[in-house]
């Protein structure tokens, strides 16, 4: 009898103990699939908020494909399309914008010939004209060679609405191309005796700019071979940006050619999306 309540008891025991384990584990199941309070999300952003090209009316299109296709080389489902403006304000579109294209292209035209004031009114009227046309409020603008001195003046007089969130100055000859008043391969700023009228121009009106706007100047750097544009002019841009604006960059990217090699170097569409993103 009393083995017989021996065996009962420790059945019993062994019951509540595979009992208890068996609760645990439903307990411990429910409360790791208990949803739980969210701290942080990440959200991408689905605003649009277009890259402008602002090239230099010299380059070839062949040369204006390679340039965007590097650009592109990140983001290649975005739309790119084509804004015009005639002399006498007349704006034209070429290409329409996809629902999804929220990091579109836009290349914008501008007159040729023209002096950097008329230039600048035109490329505010087109800007307004392309946010109501693609329906945008923030974008960024990207420029080549004599396109950046045309941004430079704008960036200076234009409002605070129509400032780009980012500047991307490429090839941009702000102290112009002469080895008189450059020093070919100085990353040094201009001195003052030494900088031509539209560097100093540009330098008076700096004030005007947009402090939060972000900045970045390429130069292309030739190894072993002709460099029309010194580097030191290329960089020249420093003395306009960097006191003015929070953010500011500059970037050397050496080539085996000339300062047009920089439209071919695999290195230039990163550094713009890394800038920008």
């Amino acid at each position: 009898m009393k083995a017989t309540t021996k065996q009962v008891l420790t059945g019993a025991t062994w019951l509540v103990v595979l009992l208890a384990m068996i609760g645990g584990t439903m307990l411990w199941q429910q409360q790791v699939h208990k949803s739980k309070p969210v701290t942080t999300i990440t959200v991408t952003s689905t605003e649009r908020i277009p890259m402008v090209l602002l090239l230099d009316d010299h380059l070839t299109h062949n040369r204006i494909q390679q340039l965007t296709a590097h650009i592109q080389n990140s983001s290649a489902t975005q739309t790119l399309v084509t804004a015009k403006i005639t002399a006498t304000g007349t704006v034209t579109f070429k290409g329409q914008l996809l629902n999804s294209d929220n990091r579109p292209y836009i290349q914008v035209q501008l007159p040729k010939n023209l002096d950097s004031n008329r230039q600048t009114h035109l490329l505010k009227q087109l800007l307004t004209a392309a946010r109501q046309q693609f329906k945008f409020r923030q974008f960024n603008l990207v420029s080549y060679g004599r396109g950046g001195l045309t941004a430079t003046n704008y960036v200076e007089h234009t409002t605070t609405s129509l400032s780009p969130q980012h500047l991307v100055l490429m090839a941009t000859p702000f102290n112009g191309a002469s080895r008189q008043s450059n020093n070919r391969r100085q990353t040094t700023p201009v001195a003052a005796k030494s900088q031509t009228a539209t560097l100093a121009k540009l330098i008076a009106h700096r004030h005007t700019i947009d402090s939060k706007m972000q900045v970045l100047i390429v130069a292309g750097k030739a190894i072993k071979a002709d460099q029309p544009l010194p580097l030191q002019s290329a960089l020249a841009g420093q003395s306009i940006f960097k006191p003015v604006v929070k953010v500011y960059q500059q970037k050397v990217l050496r080539s085996w050619r000339t300062q047009s090699g920089l439209l071919n170097n695999h290195q230039i569409g990163n550094t713009i999306q890394t800038f920008i993103n």
